[in-house]
């Protein structure tokens, strides 16, 4: 299934205000939440959402209410391990 970056800029946002929406991320109708990576401070947050395509994870955050920038398909994606195996260093 291919996975997917969702860019949000949410200013504003709080840890409260993220948690309160935990539930809804998590059940999952339309696509399914991976990972998440949050600057609070600035409200940039970047998750992993794994989708049948692009449609399903946008109907899946519209389902949560929770509003986003863009969404695109992840082609590329390799630890510090994975980059030393590939003969970085």
């Amino acid at each position: 299934m291919p996975r997917y970056l969702v860019i949000h800029h949410a200013p504003g946002v709080t840890p409260e205000g993220f948690q309160s929406s935990v539930p809804a991320v998590l059940e999952g109708k339309f696509a399914t939440f991976v990972h998440c990576y949050a600057n609070m401070v600035d409200g940039v947050i970047v998750n992993l959402y794994d989708g049948e395509n692009e449609q399903a994870v946008e109907r899946e955050l519209e389902r949560i209410g929770f509003p986003f920038d863009e969404i695109k398909e992840l082609q590329f994606s390799a630890s510090a391990n994975d980059l030393k195996q590939m003969g970085g260093g």
